[in-house]
């Protein structure tokens, strides 16, 4: 296998209806969220554009559909990671170095991000080839070399090598494996594509820019590889098991940020992580989230009602909200607390958990979980406060949402929440019970301050975060890229 980059002068693009690629990761259209909100309101609001979407889902994520996709998507397809088969070509002539190239691709610190573009693209060239390269004992034995050289090699200034034992080998191989796969998928043409995440999702849109000189723009809602971490704290795998999925991960993340041609966060809070895995400063330009707002402000019912709308999660920190809500429930007994949102996929443990510690509180009808809501604006209307508790946020909708309709926002400082809350609610640590009840409390003690401090966060998103802003600086972004003629680069395998 031979591997080469060169630059190719961009071919020109027709002036017509724009081809527009988005690439989602466990969310649109399957699951409701924040993030899926924001992909169906682009789609909607930009409603002259051709979109194509694919869908990179894992396990049961994709059950069932949680959206309608607007006339506006012509073609809609999805990549299924831990899939038998993606409906590749019958497989022979395979390349028993390919497991191998790829750990070295993502095990190292500081590896070249363009080594796993480079295997990225070869997979998408041979996709008959994918399956069969990783059978057999010379596909294996090559790769526990090159992955015990990977991951031995320390880094000076940041981290020792390390070891990896069997366990960790082989959940590394099979991670690989679902790489390339999805790396073998080909993905419909388009005139830019849109990344939602710097994760999985990734793996289409550096493919096209690579192989196709198809304009790469990456939205960040939270930060892909902060939250990996996050996940890596409380999961109790064993160490080297923690160092796979970090790594891969932070590949992903650094290919991502090299290959993109515009990086829009949500928020100017993902900056410094950004530049530190890799990303051009310049080729930073965040786009805040935007949401409706009503033409009149609704005063607050004053029934004591506090609203949560965030799907059970560890990131949105259910368990900090249910303590939350006992220590307000002692200084206000008449207080309700609703939490709206369904069971994130994957984590049916960590709700019975929610569940057996509102228990274990006794919290009683005090605190109701609701479910799924098709109207979470009507449910933060019939609030007095709104509150999140998550330990990692982007630019939450939830947050702007509850602004917008003039409701009061009690959060925790993470992402963008603070720059979002300024004069329209308190922002707290995460894991704070006693600031975060307090805040709320304070709220419910004194409607009139809950109600100017409702008003002023309203006014500040008809400043700041309208829906029509937000699509109009998409549509900027998707124009420029959509009919860029500068040079590609294009990667050359065989």
């Amino acid at each position: 296998m031979t591997a080469t980059v060169d630059q190719l002068s961009q071919p020109a693009r027709g002036r017509g209806t724009p081809r527009v690629l988005l690439v989602t990761e466990g969310t649109y259209p399957f699951v409701v969220g924040g993030v899926s909100t924001w992909c169906d309101r682009l789609l909607r609001g930009l409603d002259d554009i051709d979109w194509r979407v694919v869908g990179v889902t894992a396990g049961d994520t994709a059950s069932r559909r949680a959206y309608q996709l607007p006339a506006n998507v012509s073609d809609f397809s999805r990549i299924e990671l831990w899939a038998a088969s993606h409906r590749l070509p019958r497989q022979h002539d395979p390349r028993p170095d390919l497991p191998a190239a790829l750990a070295r691709a993502v095990l190292p610190w500081a590896s070249d991000p363009m080594d796993l573009v480079r295997e990225l693209v070869w997979c998408r060239a041979h996709p008959h080839a994918v399956a069969a390269s990783f059978r057999g004992r010379s596909a294996w034995a090559q790769f526990l070399e090159a992955a015990a050289e990977a991951a031995g090699r320390p880094d000076d200034e940041v981290t020792p090598g390390a070891t990896l034992d069997l366990d960790a080998a082989t959940t590394l191989y099979q991670v690989l494996g679902w790489i390339a796969r999805a790396a073998a998928v080909r993905t419909p043409d388009a005139d830019m594509s849109i990344v939602s995440a710097a994760g999985w999702a990734a793996i289409p849109g550096v493919i096209d820019k690579a192989l196709r000189g198809t304009p790469m723009m990456l939205v960040e809602h939270g930060i892909y590889m902060r939250e990996v971490y996050l996940a890596g704290v409380r999961n109790p795998a064993r160490p080297g098991v923690r160092l796979v999925t970090t790594r891969v991960s932070r590949a992903f993340a650094r290919a991502a940020y090299h290959c993109a041609d515009l990086i829009a966060p949500c928020t100017e809070a993902h900056r410094r992580w950004e530049v530190a895995l890799g990303a051009d400063p310049d080729r930073i330009h965040p786009i805040p989230n935007g949401v409706e707002v009503p033409a009149e402000f609704a005063p607050a019912p004053r029934t004591k009602t506090v609203v949560s709308v965030a799907r059970i999660d560890p990131l949105k920190d259910i368990h900090t909200l249910l303590r939350v809500a006992r220590v307000v429930a002692d200084r206000h007994p008449d207080v309700r607390f609703l939490q709206y949102g369904p069971v994130s996929p994957g984590q049916d443990r960590y709700a019975t958990s929610c569940f057996d510690l509102h228990r274990e509180l006794g919290l009683g009808d005090v605190f109701r979980f609701m479910g799924h809501t098709d109207r979470p604006l009507d449910a933060v209307r019939h609030a007095d406060v709104a509150v999140l508790t998550s330990i990692s946020e982007g630019f939450p909708m939830a947050v702007l949402e509850a602004l917008g309709q003039g409701r009061p926002v009690v959060a925790t400082a993470v992402g963008g929440v603070p720059s979002a809350l300024q004069g329209g609610g308190y922002a707290v640590p995460v894991r704070d019970v006693s600031g975060f009840a307090s805040a709320v409390c304070a709220l419910l003690d004194e409607p009139p301050l809950a109600e100017v401090l409702g008003r002023r966060g309203q006014a500040r998103v008809l400043r700041k975060f309208r829906l029509d802003d937000m699509l109009e600086r998409y549509r900027d972004a998707i124009q420029l890229l959509a009919t860029s003629q500068r040079p590609r680069l294009r990667v050359v395998a065989g």
